[in-house]
């Protein structure tokens, strides 16, 4: 009988608050929608299908830690809000004879009801929102991707057990308040002034500190696979400094403002800047989210938009020539087979080759030192100073550039994968020292890039038998690879290309049994659509998500204060403060506040441009003024959707602090 009376005061109380709770109830499931759908992201299987899955699952699953640390400080920000809202109705209570016992055992059925009710609507509204997005955006995309929507019981599973801890921890949280408080601290509710923040300068100079951390460590990485890893550190200590920095430093930020009396002692500025030292120990960590989820926004669609619009930049990157053809452990009779099935099938389909090269080289793995290269087996290749070296025969590269050059045998010419030249006279493998005698800026066979995913030399030296001594003389531990590289651009339609292109295969392999493979630059354009499409619609997907939890916060942080606040411009109002001197007050502070959020974010995707730049070149995205016109695009965007929304919420705050 208690308890069915407990549960009845819970919920008669939730119904009365409900100005206080639908709020509340709305960010609660908003948010555990959006951690949801995340979840359900990275379980996809598409997503394990894809090329380069562990990364984009690592990827995805730092992600979906940033969304849980943003999910429990946002609601627990929230959470604040009501419980202080609530004070006074608790007080009542206790004045009227309900013991804490009592007013705990009621509140637990509240937490419970808000909690159970959150996180069921916020797992069907997740299901419902996600398959709805789905839909729309395979609308929108105009064709099909891997990924399709699916629902997994780890994802619900996970996404219970998280929001059922916060929801738990916040309900002890108020419990140790309201136990805490006596009945006249409760009845006095929100309306305690509020004391004048420390300026807390340690914490300030720690914020700083590790967002510059993060800065440098996003700009000093070269690699692009060192900065997948690098990414998660970087984006941790941003994380990590934007909280610190808006709990701290915007407090002394504005103290200074508050020195300078040519700026502080306007009536605009006045009650704005002096207003907002005394709020800003609550506004800090809704800014710092508000900062942090735009930066997301930013990110996510800046670089899944590019990807998808450097469709042909990738294409380029990816295939130099429109058809290439690999034979693996090579030699000159294999060489010579290879080279009459191609024209024969060429000449049967009726179509020619240009734009041609053809090249029989050797590879190995080197380790990169201070005075030259040492040889290294094949095994774990993605290290900073691992460097693939190829050696070819000169005559490869004069008939590839047109050029008749002799070498002798200690001399070389030197070609490098990155747009920084080589630069330097010797080039020395173990024992071997060559002289460089030329470097050509580019090569038909390979396009520099400005991030090669691995660093790599292709030396032309004066014949084979100088690579057969040189192979000779290296450590039997080691492993070389020779294979013969042949490509060209072709003229003719689609169809006599792969005509072409199927014979050529079936002869080389069925006919003569000789290892290679055939990659022809038309029937991998609709694969890597596919790919790239769903990195574009995953990107849509995610900042669409981002995008609607930063309105969600912006306006519950209007609505929310904007009833704290009511009082305090009440009693201006009394003073004499005209309705005019209120509106300005409030369009000053609110626009110092929440333009400092999209500020700070901008400068973070500035800073990680180098990083972005490094991640996008490893999927063969090298066209750096594409890159950054669909960065400055998205940011343009959102600016205006931020400022759209900034200009609603702000006229509901007005409304309600006149009211």
């Amino acid at each position: 009988m208690f308890k069915s009376i407990y549960i009845r005061l819970a919920f008669t109380n939730m119904k009365k608050n409900k100005r206080s709770y639908l709020p509340f109830l709305v960010t609660s499931i908003i948010t555990i929608m959006l951690f949801f759908d995340m979840s359900i992201i990275m379980d996809n299987s598409g997503i394990k299908e894809m090329p380069g899955a562990g990364s984009m699952r690592s990827i995805l699953g730092f992600g979906t830690v940033i969304v849980a640390i943003f999910a429990c400080v946002f609601l627990f920000y929230t959470n604040s809000f009501l419980i202080k809202q609530r004070r006074k109705e608790i007080g009542l209570y206790n004045v009227l004879g309900m013991g804490k016992k009592e007013i705990a055992i009621m509140m637990f059925w509240e937490s419970l009801m808000v909690g159970g009710a959150s996180i069921l609507a916020g797992i069907l509204g997740g299901i419902i929102l996600g398959r709805l997005m789905f839909l729309l955006l395979y609308k929108i995309i105009g064709y099909q991707t891997s990924l399709q929507y699916e629902v997994t019981g780890s994802s619900i599973s996970t996404t219970l057990i998280l929001f059922a801890v916060i929801f738990f921890v916040a309900f002890v949280s108020n419990l140790i308040q309201v136990r805490k408080a006596n009945p006249i601290e409760l009845l006095r509710g929100g309306n305690v002034g509020e004391k004048e923040p420390k300026t807390k300068i340690l914490l300030t100079v720690f914020g700083v500190v590790t967002i510059a951390a993060g800065y440098i460590l996003a700009n000093i990485v070269e690699n692009p696979i060192e900065a997948i890893s690098v990414f998660f550190v970087a984006v941790l200590l941003v994380v990590i400094g934007t909280y610190a920095l808006f709990v701290a430093g915007s407090i002394a930020f504005l103290k200074l403002l508050r020195k300078n009396k040519s700026f502080y002692y306007k009536a605009k500025h006045f009650h704005s800047v002096s207003g907002m030292i005394y709020r800003m120990k609550q506004n800090a960590v809704g800014l710092a989210n508000i900062c942090i989820l735009s930066t997301m926004v930013l990110v996510t669609l800046s670089t899944t938009v590019g990807l998808n619009l450097g469709m042909e930049n990738i294409m380029e990157n990816r295939f130099p020539k429109e058809l290439i053809l690999t034979i693996e452990q090579s030699n000159e009779e294999t060489i010579r087979t290879v080279d009459t099935v191609v024209a024969e099938e060429l000449n049967r389909q009726g179509i020619r080759q240009e734009n041609g090269y053809r090249c029989q080289s050797v590879s190995m793995v080197t380790d990169k030192e201070k005075d030259g290269f040492s040889f290294y087996a094949f095994g774990s290749l993605f290290y900073p100073n691992r460097v693939l070296v190829q050696l070819a025969p000169v005559s490869y590269y004069n008939e590839m550039m047109g050029e008749n050059l002799e070498l002798s045998d200690q001399e070389a010419v030197i070609y490098t994968s990155s747009k920084t030249p080589y630069g330097k006279d010797h080039f020395r493998i173990e024992d071997t020292d060559f002289t460089i005698v030329e470097e050509p800026d580019a090569i038909p066979m390979e396009k520099k890039q400005n991030f090669p995913v691995m660093e790599s030399y292709i030396l032309f030296v004066k014949d084979q038998t100088v690579i057969n001594n040189l192979i000779s003389s290296l450590p039997e531990s080691g492993e070389v690879s020779m294979e013969y590289s042949y490509g060209f651009d072709l003229t003719g339609s689609e169809e006599k290309k792969e005509a072409a292109a199927e014979a050529i295969t079936n002869r080389i392999q069925n006919d003569y049994g000789i290892g290679g493979y055939l990659e022809l630059r038309g029937v991998y354009e609709e694969d890597f659509h596919m790919f790239y499409g769903s990195f574009f619609f995953l990107g849509i997907f995610l900042g669409g998500l981002f995008l609607m939890a930063t309105v969600l916060i912006i306006y519950y942080k209007q609505i929310s204060e904007g009833f704290e606040d009511r009082n305090r411009y009440q009693i201006m109002q009394k003073v004499g403060m005209s309705r005019r001197e209120v509106k300005k007050t409030v369009n000053s502070q609110i626009r110092m506040v929440f333009f400092l959020p999209l500020g700070l974010s901008v400068l973070h995707l500035a800073a990680a441009f180098q990083l972005i730049r490094r991640l996008l070149s490893s999927f063969n995205l090298t066209n750096t003024n594409l890159i950054v016109a669909c960065t400055i695009g998205t940011v343009l965007i959102f600016a205006l959707i931020y400022a759209f929304v900034f200009k609603l919420t702000a006229r509901e705050y007005y409304k309600i602090v006149t009211r």
